[in-house]
């Protein structure tokens, strides 16, 4: 087979490969649901800034901890899901309570993560 034509053909697989995995990484995208507005139905976009949205699964004050669940925190290369984080300042954990939405501010601590501020959302 002469070199152009076989140039083409690999060509043409380098873009259909390319194309495939834009799609793939397009579908990877979850629109989970503490984004989602109840009155409108529709997804907000999360506000610019170092807050990343989630929603408030289980507070325990006495030792300082809150579990989240939040999407993904590409910033800090963290997956969504839901993890124990501990924060910063207990008094935080107050006035929240599991099914709160919260948009927080994390930050890496060597191997843990620690919520620096939360807001919440409600």
């Amino acid at each position: 087979m002469p070199h152009k034509k076989m140039l083409g053909i690999f060509t043409l697989a380098a873009a259909i490969g390319m194309a495939m995995s834009a799609a793939a990484a397009e579908t990877m995208y979850d629109s989970s649901p503490y984004y989602e507005d109840e009155t409108t139905a529709s997804v907000q976009v999360p506000a610019s800034g170092p807050f990343a949205p989630g929603r408030v699964v289980a507070v325990d004050r006495a030792a300082g901890k809150i579990t989240i669940e939040y999407p993904p925190i590409p910033q800090l290369l963290l997956e969504g899901g839901t993890r124990n984080f501990t924060v910063q300042d207990a008094a935080f954990l107050t006035s929240l309570a599991p099914g709160d939405k919260v948009r927080f501010e994390v930050e890496r601590e060597g191997r843990y993560f620690v919520v620096k501020r939360i807001v919440n959302s409600n």
